[in-house]
């Protein structure tokens, strides 16, 4: 199996010390330790004008990670891409594959916040058209070939990215939530990017959605390797673990609700904060217990599934980096070498 570390967001909080400047440094050291402890990739998140200073340029980051590693893959989970002109999204991918000799995965996303497209000037309406669109011109311009496309949304003639990607192609992946978002994917063949909100029975739904329209497509759904994310907090001891976990887990997903993500418990969907269903959140979805505790869940996904990529969200916007760096250590010596 392989395993990835993330979602890097270099957010603000309340409850630490220090702001932007030591966030990317602790991130960096963070992606450095994840790569000495056998990770096989770091991801990198995107959103814009929040009051935390989430991450609005996974691509820059994404270089500097590069920068300071020399084997783990750097991948953004992901670049909103309506939001994007595809062909500038081709040429900074194109980069940042080079500064990493060929170590970067692009993953793309359709977005869901009004107040980002808003504040880019692109309307909501677009979003499928622009998500379609930018997928297809993608395609040919990571290829490095010259290409044209004539759409609704986007026009280009004879372009050519450069410089010239090292991967031939970079690898595309594609993050979707809902099932318009998943036969896309499907339709087009790219892997997906599973978030980690959704429980066993949700991700079967989702590779079926994505399988069913991979074979209309004419595509081979088993040529594809999707990525599971998965919220994860692991510690020797299972006391600390359980509460790391509803620290730093369920606290966030209080976070991501006010943002307007929708959430599905036991069939229901998450009506406020104060929904007690929040409770039960992390039934058949998170990773959280001890190394012994992980790895079983690991296996569950892997033998029920099929999946053998997962990418651990434990870098939490609350969480001091000892404890974020712990928790990476921790899976890395005690977990992933079970999977080798």
């Amino acid at each position: 199996m392989k395993f990835g570390i993330g979602l890097f967001g270099m957010q603000t909080h309340g409850e630490l010390p220090y702001g932007h400047p030591e966030l990317y440094k602790n991130s960096l050291g963070q992606v450095r330790l994840a790569e000495s402890v056998g990770f096989d990739s770091a991801w990198i998140s995107e959103h814009h004008f929040l009051d935390d200073g989430y991450c609005p340029s996974p691509a820059v980051a994404a270089a500097a990670m590069a920068a300071v590693t020399s084997s783990i893959r750097i991948g953004s989970a992901g670049i909103i891409l309506p939001l994007q002109n595809p062909v500038r999204v081709a040429e900074d991918a194109a980069v940042v594959d080079n500064i990493s000799n060929g170590r970067f995965d692009l993953g793309v996303v359709l977005g869901y916040r009004k107040e980002e497209y808003d504040g880019m000037g692109v309307s909501m309406k677009q979003r499928p058209s622009r998500m379609e669109e930018g997928l297809e011109v993608l395609g040919k311009a990571l290829s490095g070939e010259t290409f044209s496309f004539e759409g609704k949304r986007f026009n280009f003639q004879n372009t050519t990215v450069t410089p010239k990607p090292v991967q031939k192609p970079i690898p595309l992946y594609v993050g979707a939530f809902e099932e318009p978002g998943i036969r896309r994917a499907g339709r087009f063949g790219y892997p997906l990017l599973i978030g980690p909100g959704r429980t066993v029975s949700m991700v079967r739904d989702t590779l079926g959605y994505y399988n069913d329209e991979a074979k209309k497509a004419g595509k081979d759904p088993e040529a594809v390797e999707h990525i599971l994310l998965r919220e994860t907090f692991v510690s020797p001891d299972r006391d600390k673990a359980l509460e790391g976990g509803t620290k730093y887990i369920i606290d966030m997903y209080r976070y991501y609700f006010t943002l307007g993500v929708r959430m599905f418990v036991r069939g229901k969907q998450l009506t406020g904060l104060d929904d007690p269903l929040f409770e039960h959140l992390a039934e058949d979805r998170f990773i959280i217990g001890t190394p012994e505790d992980c790895v079983k869940e690991i296996e569950m996904y892997r033998d029920t599934l099929g999946i053998k990529y997962i990418a651990c969200r434990m870098v939490f916007p609350q969480a001091p980096h000892d404890v974020i760096s712990g928790c990476i250590e921790t899976f890395g010596k005690g977990i992933i070498p079970r999977f080798k």
